[in-house]
């Protein structure tokens, strides 16, 4: 689990995803769980959630930094949109995107930022590979849920990392232009041009 590297992070999200790491540990007894601290700080913040969650002491491991390390060890790997799930990409580990904000910064990046997605790996592919689930749809129970389902289906996680070992060798071409030319589009509320998803190109070529 990744909640953030900020302190507004930890603060929105930080109880929302220890509930959903409770709620999965006692439904699945040989589950263990890797929360990564970006800081210090951060270390010092989830400490203090922890102490409120004695369930979890002996399933839960507070690493000082190491998150790509946890990432590739992991079966899923929970985390809040950012640079981290671009990160667990490149891993080829199977992932989902849970984030919460201050309802007013969410009602004004929604008038601001017109874009289906928010992470990284689905604006790159231009498609849902990676479930999202933002404000009141990251509840506990739905990041659960949706773990849940994740970790029981070898098959699609299989699936879902072959995807991003194709994505990955693709943004490996040119890959400071193809970066350039996402954040251009991102900017201009433009779709992201195909250059930026090579393994898709054949897709959307006339």
């Amino acid at each position: 689990m990744l909640p953030g590297s900020r302190a507004s992070e930890i603060r929105f999200l930080g109880e929302t995803f220890l509930a959903a790491a409770e709620r999965l540990c006692a439904a699945r007894p040989e589950l263990s769980v890797v929360i990564p601290a970006a800081t210090p700080e951060r270390r010092h913040e989830l400490e203090a959630l922890l102490a409120t969650c004695p369930a979890l002491a002996e399933r839960l491991t507070l690493l000082d930094g190491g998150a790509r390390e946890a990432m590739v060890a992991a079966d899923a790997v929970l985390l809040a949109s950012g640079t981290a799930a671009l990160e667990a990409m490149l891993c080829h580990r199977p992932m989902l995107v849970a984030y919460r904000m201050a309802p007013a910064t969410h009602w004004l990046a929604k008038r601001l930022v017109k874009t289906e997605w928010i992470s990284l790996p689905n604006l790159i592919a231009r498609e849902s590979l990676v479930p999202e689930l933002i404000q009141e749809a990251a509840s506990p129970e739905a990041i659960a849920a949706r773990l849940g389902e994740m970790l029981d289906d070898a098959d699609g996680r299989a699936a879902l990392e072959a995807r991003f070992a194709r994505m990955h060798a693709g943004l490996q071409r040119d890959a400071s232009r193809r970066a350039a030319e996402a954040i251009e589009a991102l900017v201009a509320g433009r779709p992201l041009p195909a250059s930026v998803a090579p393994e898709r190109a054949a897709e959307v070529a006339p």
